[in-house]
């Protein structure tokens, strides 16, 4: 745990929530902290926060355009957003690069992606995600349908760049699960879960976000050191192998969307 960063980032907070200073002032101050590049990052998303979280809750539920502009973009925007490097998170909605440089990749259209820039034109893609509402949290099938499409995303991606890993982002509500998925063996594609981070819905609450800088830090780590093009494309595209026809996908789902059934995913709540 940095504990000099925590500190001085809570001290903050406590400050602003006391009234002692204002948000601009608070978000200006944590700019203005001594910290590493990763810790400042996590900061520059703290403050963006800051600038829009409402004082206290609201007793109110979040449609997904909301949910993402209040909450999620400003965040995840802290973290990943780097225009001087050509790194931008977007919002598209649109198909993938992959998709649109091969017809075999799936055409369906990730909520996020995370995006490198060459020159004037997108080069290349180092992230997806997908994104729904709190009030679908109990909606099994969607939620699993949606962990589905970010990993063929990842997939693609890896497979036509010839990356070391894709990262993954899953947002339920408030909450954003983060994977890493990497190409372990030939045809082996293993998607493991770094880590769960819940946005806050008030200043009231922030202090509770600022503990996670341990895993905020961990997923910037895997970002810059792992989501890279492999060292030996070559060697990486002997290891491909096709990635399975939704058909095939689709006989791990029952035709029912019984939203009661048991899952193993654990999910949360706004």
């Amino acid at each position: 745990m940095p504990v000099e960063a925590v500190s001085g980032i809570l001290r903050i907070i406590d400050e602003l929530l006391n009234r002692i200073i204002n948000r601009e002032e608070a978000d200006l101050r944590l700019k203005s902290l001594s910290l590493d590049e990763h810790e400042h990052k996590f900061a520059k998303a703290i403050g963006g926060l800051i600038l829009k979280l409402m004082r206290t809750s609201m007793d109110e539920d979040f449609n997904e355009t909301e949910l993402c502009s209040r909450f999620i973009d400003l965040f995840l925007n802290g973290l990943f957003d780097d225009p001087d490097e050509g790194i931008c998170l977007r919002w598209t909605n649109d198909a993938t690069l992959e998709a649109k440089a091969c017809p075999d990749f799936t055409t369906k259209r990730p909520d996020l992606c995370i995006t490198k820039c060459y020159g004037v034109k997108w080069q290349s893609s180092l992230a997806y995600g997908e994104a729904k509402a709190a009030i679908r949290e109990k909606d099994h099938f969607v939620l699993c349908e949606d962990l589905l499409k970010v990993t063929i995303f990842c997939k693609d991606a890896l497979d036509y760049q010839s990356m070391q890993g894709m990262l993954g982002i899953q947002v339920i509500g408030r909450t954003i699960k983060f994977y890493l998925l990497t190409l372990q063996a030939k045809g082996l594609y293993v998607m493991t879960e770094l880590t769960t981070i819940k946005i806050p819905d008030s200043l009231q609450n922030l202090p509770t976000l600022i503990p996670e800088l341990p895993n905020v830090l961990k997923i910037l780590d895997v970002f810059h050191r792992i989501c890279v093009p492999a060292n030996d494309a070559a060697s990486a595209k002997t290891r491909n192998t096709l990635t399975l026809s939704r058909q095939k996908f689709d006989q791990l789902f029952t035709m029912s969307k019984d939203r009661k059934k048991p899952c193993h995913l654990k999910i949360r709540h706004n």
